[in-house]
């Protein structure tokens, strides 16, 4: 049994390593914890059962945390790109979903991984503290935090 300060210890380090990234290092947070959730979804429907809460929470990190903070208008085509995978993505979960599809499933994670690897090659390697997030920034934060 974990205990309660173990927990409190690994939320407070959870939110830490969040709080103290930048944008480029955010998105690389939401996109393996959507990788995380995609594959315990996966595993569930692997072993017979649904995966609803690993996919309900994959759904939210795409919608919420990739999609909803695309800037169109700075983006330009880019942006537009990202869109369509990020739109793609979440009506492909839920048909894979409908389907008690792994093979989908492990499609969508085909699809996301080359987008996170240039995340991640392009977001600095070292977290640099901000003692003031911006609002925005605030609810993505805790919304990694809680996923």
């Amino acid at each position: 049994m974990v205990s309660k300060s173990a927990r409190a210890y690994a939320a407070t380090e959870a939110f830490t390593g969040v709080n103290a990234s930048d944008p480029g290092q955010l998105i690389v947070l939401v996109y393996q914890r959507v990788f995380d959730h995609l594959n315990m979804g996966k595993k569930a429907l692997e072993d017979g059962d649904y995966g609803i809460e690993s996919f309900t929470k994959a759904h939210d990190l795409i919608q919420q945390g990739l999609l909803a903070c695309l800037d169109y208008e700075t983006g330009g085509e880019v942006a537009q790109s990202l869109g369509a995978v990020y739109e793609w993505s979440l009506r492909e979960l839920i048909a894979a979903r409908s389907a008690k599809s792994a093979e989908r499933i492990q499609e969508i994670i085909d699809v996301l991984t080359p987008l996170y690897e240039a995340w991640s090659a392009l977001a600095p390697k070292e977290f640099t503290p901000t003692l003031n997030a911006p609002e925005q920034q605030s609810e993505l934060l805790q919304q990694v935090v809680n996923y």
